[in-house]
């Protein structure tokens, strides 16, 4: 999943009008307005680690601020779990970015290395509470020894710690974005879909980012519900009334077929008179193949503790796990309630 996600907003931030708009709300405070946005350029994200991995995953671009270059390195986070060890992990980047910098000869070390903005965006389902400091992770230790640690920091951009209240009184593509990632249901998908379509019909950007956002939700939708039948880019730019009419149309033969398959089965049980409790344990038995189809399509495996759950529960919570699953980033986050 981490894949999937980090091609996605790759593709989005390869945009320099997007990392724009990203910058405009989200950088640190007092930052976004000294930067000379007609400068951003991209930067090759191809680094070595001192661990010697290869890293392509993250975005680099650079831009000026105050008539000096500075380098954004953006890093996608999108695992299940928050990496405790992030602050390691972005200091290791950003060194192996210094050390690109250096052997390309892109920069004269003789007028010193350029400053770094490193920023995490994180779109798992907790809340981050993970320190955004390498000095935090060292030991205690005597004060003469301070000055000899280590002390980057990173921007964190935790999308799920904003409530739909906040992000609704910005009107930004970015915004938009977030919100519909961070969708529970398929409604609440349709909500952020209108939304985001508002968002795009509004920005200064329009021309430039119209298509790439649109193509952005197709490949999302593509992942979120597998099957989905998806208009056009060029129809999804003149409305998503479509889109939402298929999107109920695929939510509804999803459950219908999966109640159909149960109640066969259930009806099969025998007895007369156990006929009626047979279609409601068929529907039941439906609507749980539905859902461990959508998860298969989406996730791959079910895990067996997941499977024990699903067989142990009532109709209504599988219900909410199906209406869970079409969004969810992963598959733990089917089970877990969020809480923001």
């Amino acid at each position: 999943m981490v894949q999937l996600h980090d091609t996605g907003y790759k593709y989005l931030f390869s945009h320099a009008d997007l990392v724009r708009e990203l910058l405009e709300v989200f950088a640190p405070p007092g930052v976004a307005e000294w930067l000379d946005y007609a400068t951003l350029r991209p930067e090759t994200g191809n680094f070595i680690t001192p661990a010697m991995k290869k890293r392509e995953d993250d975005v680099v671009w650079s831009i000026e601020l105050q008539g000096q270059r500075v380098y954004l390195y953006l890093l996608l986070e999108f695992q299940s779990a928050i990496d405790k060890g992030m602050p390691v992990r972005m200091m290791q980047y950003v060194a192996a970015l210094y050390d690109h910098l250096v052997r390309s000869k892109a920069i004269d070390l003789a007028n010193g290395l350029p400053p770094v903005l490193p920023m995490v965006i994180y779109n798992g389902d907790a809340r981050w509470n993970g320190s955004t400091q390498i000095l935090d992770l060292i030991q205690p230790h005597p004060p003469e020894l301070t000055a000899f640690q280590p002390k980057l920091k990173f921007w964190l951009l935790d999308e799920g710690r904003f409530s739909a209240e906040y992000l609704d009184g910005l009107q930004r593509v970015m915004v938009a974005i977030f919100r519909m990632e961070h969708a529970h249901d398929t409604e609440d998908t349709k909500r952020a879909i209108r939304y985001l379509g508002r968002a795009v019909a509004q920005s200064p950007f329009k021309p430039t980012i119209d298509r790439a956002v649109m193509q952005w939700m197709r490949y999302r939708l593509s992942r979120k519900m597998p099957g989905l039948p998806l208009p056009t880019l060029d129809e999804l730019l003149r409305g998503t009334d479509m889109l939402e009419t298929n999107m109920d149309q695929w939510k509804a033969k999803a459950v219908a077929e999966g109640v159909l398959i149960g109640e066969q089965r259930g009806l099969q049980m025998g007895k007369l008179e156990g006929k009626l409790e047979g279609k409601l344990e068929g529907r039941l038995e439906g609507e749980s193949l539905a859902l461990q189809r959508l998860l298969v399509r989406r996730f791959g495996p079910i895990p067996p503790d997941m499977l024990e759950q699903i067989a142990a529960a009532n109709l209504e919570q599988i219900e909410t796990w199906f209406d869970a699953a079409i969004n969810a980033p992963h598959i733990a986050a089917v089970f877990t309630p969020t809480s923001n």
